[in-house]
C-alpha cells in the first residue's frame, strides 16, 4: 500500500446554510490522503498502472462545481463515495475548509474530515 496526498485543491461550490451562500459560490480547499496499492504502478513505472492525481484533482473539481447543498457534512461524504467509485482506492481521507466565514466567526479555521 501507499498514499497519495493532495493538500489545499482550491474549488468553487454552492454550499451553505445562510441565503446568501445559497446564491453566491463560494471557494474551499479540499485536501485529501487517498490509499491503493502500489505494486504494479511501482513495477511498471506507468501512470496507466496507478492513480493520477490530475485526475483525482479534476475529479474533485467537476463534484465541487455541480454541487448544491447546506453542510461540509454532506458535501464530504459525498465527495468521498465519488473518489472512492471512480479510482481504484482503498482508504480515503478528505477534509474540506470553508475559510469564507473563519473571521467573521472570530476562528482560525472551519474544517470538516471524513474517512470512507
Amino acid at each position: 500500500m501507499g498514499k497519495i496526498i493532495l493538500e489545499g485543491i482550491e474549488v468553487i461550490a454552492r454550499i451553505g446554510l445562510l441565503e446568501e451562500e445559497q446564491y453566491a459560490p463560494q471557494d474551499l480547499r479540499v485536501s485529501l490522503e487517498i490509499t491503493y496499492d502500489f505494486e504494479t504502478i511501482r513495477e511498471s513505472d506507468e501512470i496507466s498502472s496507478g492513480v493520477d492525481y490530475r485526475e483525482l484533482i479534476s475529479s474533485v473539481r467537476t463534484f465541487c462545481s455541480s454541487y448544491d447543498g447546506k453542510t461540509l457534512e454532506r458535501f464530504a461524504h459525498l465527495l468521498a463515495i465519488r473518489l472512492k467509485n471512480d479510482f481504484p482506492i482503498h482508504h480515503v481521507k478528505l477534509s474540506v475548509d470553508k475559510p469564507r466565514y473563519t473571521k467573521k466567526l472570530g476562528l482560525r479555521e472551519i474544517r470538516v474530515e471524513v474517512e470512507r
